[in-house]
């Protein structure tokens, strides 16, 4: 028998589970912190796999991050594939993701950047995707999310 642990935030496992739909499911991890004097592949490659390439990476603001990722979160899918009673779930869910923007700081980041997987992406998108690579406080972050069915 293999046992794994979790130990990811308590509130991405909530966040997850109140999205939880018909042929949808998603899923988010943050990875860091780590020195931000490194390039993003090595810290990459240091924190999720030494796999990782990227197609790009693309400046953003605290502000801009927050919209898109918000936006995506609350994808509202369609018949046949979405998350269940999404509108009765909102509040709580954008609650949950202020609660995640605050650990890395996301409002007062000195650097914000967009970026995709080319390789070593480590979940499986289907619907919607992002990675940021954020930078608070001397400290870089990447935060990552994804739907699939």
């Amino acid at each position: 028998m293999r046992i794994v642990q979790d130990d990811r935030l308590e509130e991405f496992r909530l966040i997850e589970h109140l999205l939880y739909g018909i042929n949808y499911e998603v899923w988010f991890n943050l990875y860091g912190p780590c020195d931000s004097d490194i390039g993003l592949v090595e810290a990459l490659r240091k924190l999720i796999s030494n796999k990782c390439e990227i197609t790009g990476a693309y400046p953003s603001s605290p502000k801009e991050a927050k919209s898109e990722i918000m936006d995506r979160v609350l994808y509202e899918g369609d018949t046949g594939s979405g998350p269940l009673k999404l509108d009765k779930k909102k509040a709580e869910i954008i609650e949950l993701m202020n609660s995640i923007f605050s650990v890395v700081d996301l409002d007062k980041a000195e650097m914000v950047s967009e970026f995709g997987f080319r390789k070593g992406n480590p979940s499986y998108p289907v619907f919607w995707d992002f990675a940021y690579d954020i930078h608070s406080k001397g400290q870089r972050w990447i935060l990552v999310g994804s739907s699939s069915d």
